[in-house]
């Protein structure tokens, strides 16, 4: 009998074990939220970040990630969802399209991830949704502007700021329209997000009677020499340069024409409100731009952003941080509205209507689009952003 006992034995331990895989399958199953992505019915509610972290638009993922942990951080300060709190995890797509497709498979795959906050660029945007809309994870950018990013059929993709039509309508409308300026020159980088930014201010700049007598492109990239382009512009002696430009390539675009002698005034567009931009001082002084977020403005919500988050960082502030506070704080409302499954957060944010955010109010239409976003427009005065007379 005694030589029994080591197969009962391991019988009883086989069974155990047994016993034991199924009640980790039981609590798998509870952690997908039935099979739809979602984190434990105890634990942390998950959702991510993703952006440029690290490469040359690595302040952009860190203004995201200010952003998004500021508007956290105060949903967990008020008890969370039923008293679980939310955290962030972060997705580097170095603002490379390949490495966005790679964010999004892994942050996809992560069941744990209910939603994801991003991306910054239009083309890591588009690399990203096919993957996200397969997945059913709802995805909302921030700050990515190509009117064709969000599609009735994208039916897991959101916006939160606005596109390129609504900026380069209103740009165009205060170069032609409040400036008067009647021969302008379009120079813009040669990326998804260039072509729709120059394109949508050329439509509207000739709508409202000016001529585009210039339309040039350069390559995306670093310390680019500008000045073929610029000779060019220089010989058609625009009153008016409009730069489809990020701020550091537009930094350069406008210190190499005044270099060349170029008198016209320059206009960009949101990307420019930045203080990187402003720090470039004497070359940037007069230049006119639009922007979402102005953070002297006469706006209770504005100002109790930027007490905010002066208080939490130690320093101000800026437009891609209210941009990331905000699309967050959507997020967070599909979460408290619709519990924390990724299909309870797309459906609860494609209700919302009428959110109360920095930049505004988000209401989104058929397409999770929110078009509703009023625009500031800016000049560089004395080394500082002020609203244009």
């Amino acid at each position: 009998m005694k030589k029994k006992w080591p197969f009962a034995s391991s019988a009883l331990v086989a069974l155990s074990l047994l016993v034991l895989a199924g009640c980790g399958s039981q609590k798998a199953a509870s952690d997908t939220g039935s099979g739809q992505g979602g984190s434990s019915d105890k634990g942390d509610i998950v959702i991510a970040v993703a952006g440029p972290m690290s490469g040359d638009g690595a302040e952009y993922g860190k203004a995201f990630q200010e952003g998004a942990e500021l508007a956290v951080s105060q949903f967990n300060e008020k008890g969370g969802y039923e008293g679980r709190k939310v955290k962030i995890v972060l997705g580097d797509d170095k603002n490379d399209p390949k490495e966005a497709a790679n964010v999004a498979q892994k942050l996809s795959s992560d069941e744990s991830v209910v939603a994801v906050i991003g991306h910054w660029s239009s083309s890591a945007t588009f690399a990203g949704i096919p993957i996200y809309n397969r997945s059913k994870v709802p995805m909302i950018t921030p700050t990515a502007s190509h009117p064709d990013i969000t599609k009735k059929e994208n039916e897991w993709i959101f916006r939160s700021s606005t596109t390129q039509d609504l900026e380069g309508k209103n740009l165009a409308d205060y170069a032609v329209n409040k400036l008067k300026h009647k021969n302008i020159a379009v120079l813009y980088v040669n990326s998804d997000w260039g072509k729709s930014n120059a394109t949508s201010f050329k439509k509207y700049a000739e709508e409202f009677g000016a001529n585009v007598v210039g339309y040039e492109s350069y390559p995306p990239g670093q310390s680019i020499d500008y000045t073929a382009a610029l000779t060019k512009v220089k010989g058609l002696n625009p009153d008016l340069i409009y730069l489809g430009s990020l701020y550091n390539e537009g930094v350069l675009i406008i210190k190499q024409a005044k270099e060349m002698g170029i008198q016209a005034e320059f206009m960009g567009a949101s990307p420019f409100a930045s203080d990187g931009f402003l720090q470039a001082k004497d070359v940037v002084e007069g230049v006119r731009l639009d922007s979402l977020f102005y953070p002297e403005a006469d706006n209770e919500r504005v100002k109790k952003f930027v007490a905010d988050f002066k208080q939490k960082y130690a320093h101000d502030g800026g437009y891609f941080n209210a941009l990331a506070y905000d699309a967050t704080t959507a997020v967070l409302e599909g979460i408290k509205n619709g519990g924390p499954t990724r299909q309870g957060i797309r459906d609860a944010m494609a209700k919302i209507n009428g959110l109360p955010v920095v930049t505004g109010e988000i209401k989104f239409d058929d397409k999770r689009d929110d078009i509703n976003k009023p625009y500031y427009n800016l000049v560089v005065e004395n080394g500082k952003f002020v609203i244009a007379k």
